[in-house]
């Protein structure tokens, strides 16, 4: 799974670069181009205020020999000619609207001078639209830019999480075969031996091994189907009274431990508690967490604690053991989430049991919460909240 994930670490940021690259080329050519265009037009206008000037000249010529009364001598280069300047001023504004006509002398007496310009407000409106023309793209490079990252974080951790659920439903393939298969063996060992002898010493032994046996593949058929019904939304649980020592009597019984385990177990009662419940479902809760803290408890006691509030109570199972991790801790509640590599794990199980714990608490309005206990090991702490005080 680490090389996979290696791969697509590598496969998406490889993309990211790609595209970021291309969003900061793009918004270069944009920008550059913007800055060629309004060049080009400026270059316009110097041409403009070239073909006013030559235009200036010629209406001057045409114009020269008709009689006015307001006509003015006006140089043109070497060659000076009189003309009606208010008729040139408006016949370049109406050819040439981007040009400013200006006539002016440096001495009284001496011929005016044509000076045209280009249109100053026409200068601020390009040079505006230049400017937030760039604005734009930059802000549009950067905003697709953002999209881009978000949009590779998004594709990891989706495809990171299929990664991750194919891996964990590969380990639960292999561990739920191994689960089944270890009872159907023994059971069918138990058989064959009761074929082949029939001693009446080995036949209550071996009957016992194959009910053992089946009962165990029957748990894991059940809480394989509970578990479907979870993820389906299809969950039907039967509510009535329960006692939670009668509750504790019958998920440790089912446990068919030997005597040794179960001298490791340690009931702590404050007092006695009733609460509405589904006993199967609530069994299943009490089996699982006990199951886990004798097989990762290196041998140690496991205590369950109980403890009875206004609206409410909650229950404590605590072991001495190996402990639990602070990342896999925000991961063990998961479906078919187990540490470690199934590959290389020694205790059986399917990664199955947490998921259901987790499931059946919240249908029965309780949370279950996991902490490091003191000294060492691991604490599950069941809370749960009932509408009306407990009895």
């Amino acid at each position: 799974m680490r090389k996979n994930r290696l791969r697509l670490i590598i496969a998406i940021l490889f993309i990211t670069i790609y595209m970021l690259s291309a969003l900061v080329w793009w918004a270069f050519a944009l920008t550059r181009n913007q800055e060629i265009i309004y060049q080009k037009e400026l270059s316009l206008l110097d041409l403009k205020r070239d073909w006013a000037l030559d235009f200036a000249y010629h209406f001057s010529q045409s114009e020269a020999s008709k009689p006015t009364i307001n006509k003015a001598l006006i140089s043109f280069g070497s060659e000076q000619i009189y003309v009606d300047t208010a008729a040139l001023k408006l016949a370049i504004r109406e050819k040439f609207p981007e040009i400013h006509v200006n006539l002016m002398t440096l001495r009284q007496h001496y011929p005016l001078e044509l000076c045209l310009t280009a249109d100053t407000n026409l200068k601020k409106s390009l040079e505006q639209t230049r400017n937030s023309k760039k604005r734009a793209w930059i802000l549009e490079g950067l905003t697709l830019g953002l999209i881009t990252l978000l949009i590779a974080a998004a594709m990891f951790f989706y495809v990171d999480k299929i990664i991750r659920l194919n891996a964990q439903q590969n380990n639960f393939l292999l561990a739920v075969t191994h689960e089944l298969k270890t009872p159907i063996s023994a059971t069918k060992l138990a058989i064959q031996t009761l074929q082949r002898n029939d001693s009446p010493t080995l036949v209550p032994k071996l009957m016992d091994m194959a009910n053992s046996n089946i009962l165990r593949l029957s748990r894991m058929v059940d809480q394989i189907l509970l578990a479907t019904k979870f993820e389906s939304k299809f969950t039907d649980p039967v509510y009535a009274p329960v006692v939670l020592s009668v509750l504790f009597e019958h998920a440790i019984k089912g446990l068919e431990l030997p005597t040794e385990k179960r001298a490791l177990i340690t009931l702590v009662h404050e007092e006695e508690i009733e609460f509405e419940a589904d006993e199967n479902m609530m069994v299943i809760v009490i089996r699982n967490l006990i199951t886990n803290a004798l097989k990762y408890g290196l041998d140690q006691p496991v205590e369950i604690k109980t403890e009875k509030f206004k609206l409410g109570f909650k229950i404590e199972i605590s072991d001495c053991g190996i402990g639990i991790s602070d990342s896999d801790k925000k991961r063990i509640f998961e479906k078919f989430y187990r540490v470690g590599e199934e590959k290389t794990r020694t205790q059986p199980g399917s990664g199955l049991g947490l998921y259901l714990v987790k499931n059946i608490t919240e249908i029965h309005s309780g949370k279950v919460t996991v902490t490091d206990n003191t000294p060492n090991g691991t604490k599950f702490t069941l809370t749960f909240n009932q509408s009306q005080p407990l009895a």
